[in-house]
C-alpha cells in the first residue's frame, strides 16, 4: 500500500435498482440511487455523508463498503479494487481493513449468541491470531461495557449499551475504515451524545478513518471533519464540516433549516 493513496476512492460510481413490473408485458422501471459519484477520502479523515430522505445516501455507504456490487464504476481501498461480488477468501483483506456499524443494533445482533461471540465473530471469519478471549475483553473494556458481558446475550443490555457492543464487534479486529450507517438514529438523545463521543474517542485512539451516513446535521458537526451532501444520487456539495454555517446549495440550505435546534 502506499501512503499518498486516498484510503478510500469511488470513480463513477452508479447503483440502479429494477423495480416490479407495472404490467404483465413490459419491465419493471429502473430507479437510480446512486448516480455517477466521485469520491476520495484520505487517510484519517472524518466524512459525513448527509441528505434528505431517499437520496441515496446509505446506498452509497454500502457501495463504499463493498456490501452491495455498483452497476458502474469502482471502489478503492489504499489503490486496491473492492469487488463486492468476490468470495470470502478473495475479500478477506478488505473486510480486515473495514468494520460497519448499522442503525438498529437489535437487528445486526443475533439474538441466541452471547456477547463474547458476537464480539468475537470477526476475529475468527477474518482469521486474526491472537488471544480472542482477550481481545474481546480488551475492546468490550474500551466501549465502556461491564467484564461480565462476555456471558450474557444482546437481550439483556439497553439500546445504547447493544450499540456498544456493534462498535465493539466493528473494530475488534482493528480496521483502518469505520463506516457508520446512521447508527445514532435509534437512539435518545443523551445516549446518542455518549455514543458520538465514543467514536470520536475510538477514531482518535485507533487512527480510524471515519465515514458516516446521517440524516442529522448535528452528529455530523460534532463528528466529523468533512461532508458530502447527497441529493438525487448525486453529490451536491462538499467540502470541510464548516460549511452547513454557510451553504451554498439549495439542498444543503434546505437541509439545514430543517435541522431541529434549541434555544
Amino acid at each position: 500500500m502506499t501512503d499518498d493513496l486516498p484510503v478510500l476512492a469511488a470513480t463513477g460510481l452508479r447503483r440502479s435498482y429494477r423495480l416490479p413490473r407495472r404490467g404483465p408485458f413490459e419491465p419493471g422501471p429502473v430507479r437510480t440511487a446512486v448516480d455517477g459519484v466521485d469520491l476520495s477520502v484520505p487517510a484519517g479523515a472524518r466524512l459525513g455523508i448527509v441528505g434528505e430522505s431517499g437520496s441515496g445516501k446509505s446506498t452509497l455507504v454500502r457501495l463504499l463498503a463493498g456490501l452491495e456490487a455498483p452497476t458502474a464504476g469502482t471502489v478503492e481501498a489504499s489503490g486496491r479494487p473492492v469487488d463486492a461480488r468476490a468470495s470470502a477468501r478473495a475479500s478477506r483483506w478488505f473486510r480486515r481493513e473495514t468494520g460497519v456499524v448499522f442503525q438498529d443494533p437489535v437487528a445486526s445482533l443475533d439474538p441466541r449468541m452471547r456477547v463474547g461471540a458476537v464480539v468475537a465473530e470477526p476475529l475468527r471469519a477474518l482469521r486474526v491470531e491472537g488471544d480472542h478471549r482477550a481481545l474481546v475483553r480488551e475492546v468490550l473494556d474500551r466501549v465502556d461495557l461491564p467484564a461480565d458481558a462476555v456471558d450474557r446475550y444482546p437481550h439483556e443490555f439497553s439500546g445504547g449499551q447493544r450499540q456498544r457492543i456493534a462498535i465493539a464487534r466493528a473494530v475488534v479486529h482493528r480496521p483502518r475504515i469505520l463506516f457508520g450507517d446512521e447508527p445514532m438514529s435509534a437512539l435518545d438523545v443523551v445516549v446518542r451524545a455518549r455514543v458520538i463521543d465514543l467514536f470520536r474517542s475510538l477514531a482518535d485512539d485507533l487512527g480510524l478513518t471515519l465515514v458516516l451516513v446521517s440524516h442529522d446535521i448535528g452528529v455530523v458537526q460534532r463528528l466529523c471533519d468533512t461532508v458530502a451532501v447527497v441529493s438525487a444520487g448525486r453529490i451536491v456539495e462538499r467540502g470541510p464540516v464548516g460549511l452547513l454555517d454557510d451553504p451554498a446549495h439549495e439542498v444543503t440550505r434546505a437541509l439545514v433549516a430543517a435541522a431541529p435546534t434549541l434555544p
